[in-house]
């Protein structure tokens, strides 16, 4: 019998992907994501936890108010470098103690883990009474997009969510979709920062209104 001879495969760190993928638009659009969210939700609450923050687009909102803790080593070390509050850390075991944030921010996390529940529960438990947490999430709006990325495990419904914060202590919250955003990324590059930052929060304020909202991505707000 032939000996069949196989080699481990070596993976690329998450952090090492995260770090050198992201065009320069993407970046420039990840920063007005971070404004609006943090100027909209999270103003006047300190301290902030920013779980799992990518690029740290939301971090750099406010370098004062907001830390962020993520599982990678190497982008751990590479924005300690750049001066950003950052801790090594996972979402099952957040390496602060109970009752300590006022907010919490975890966006594009959740359907990467086999065990959401176990993050929701770390959530509740770092966070102050009247804390705040915003989530954001896939939905199955589209599949083809969300399993374009294989480390993706579960897209979530406004039913998986509502059930999911229940179960982890949450009675008060609020699932929305993302706000309508198409042509955000031409209008960044035609007019800049401004505009599309304008665009956006009229989209979040006034076209949620009228239903014009994306729905291929779910926000979880839930308050302690």
């Amino acid at each position: 019998m032939q000996e069949v001879i196989t080699s481990a495969i070596s993976r690329q760190p998450y952090g090492e992907y995260i770090l050198r993928t992201g065009t320069d638009i993407i970046r420039k659009l990840e920063l007005l994501y971070g404004a609006h969210w943090y100027r909209t939700r999270f103003a006047g609450k300190a301290p902030i936890l920013d779980l799992g923050p990518g690029r740290c687009w939301f971090t750099k909102q406010n370098l004062n108010d907001i830390v962020a803790v993520d599982n990678a080593p190497e982008l751990v070390a590479h924005y300690e470098q750049k001066g950003i509050n950052i801790r090594l850390g996972d979402a099952y075991r957040i390496p602060y103690p109970e009752e300590y944030f006022e907010g919490v921010f975890c966006c594009w996390l959740l359907e990467h883990l086999s065990e959401p529940d176990r993050a929701i529960s770390e959530m509740y438990r770092i966070l102050k009474p009247g804390g705040y947490a915003c989530v954001i999430v896939p939905s199955p709006n589209n599949m083809t997009a969300f399993y374009d990325d294989y480390t993706h495990v579960r897209p979530y419904t406004p039913v998986s969510l509502k059930q999911l914060a229940e179960d982890c202590g949450f009675t008060r919250y609020r699932i929305e979709c993302l706000p309508w955003v198409r042509g955000i990324t031409y209008l960044l590059r035609l007019l800049g920062s401004s505009a599309a930052y304008k665009y956006m929060h009229w989209a979040d304020r006034y076209l949620r209104k009228l239903r014009m909202v994306n729905r291929n991505n779910l926000m979880l707000e839930a308050w302690k």
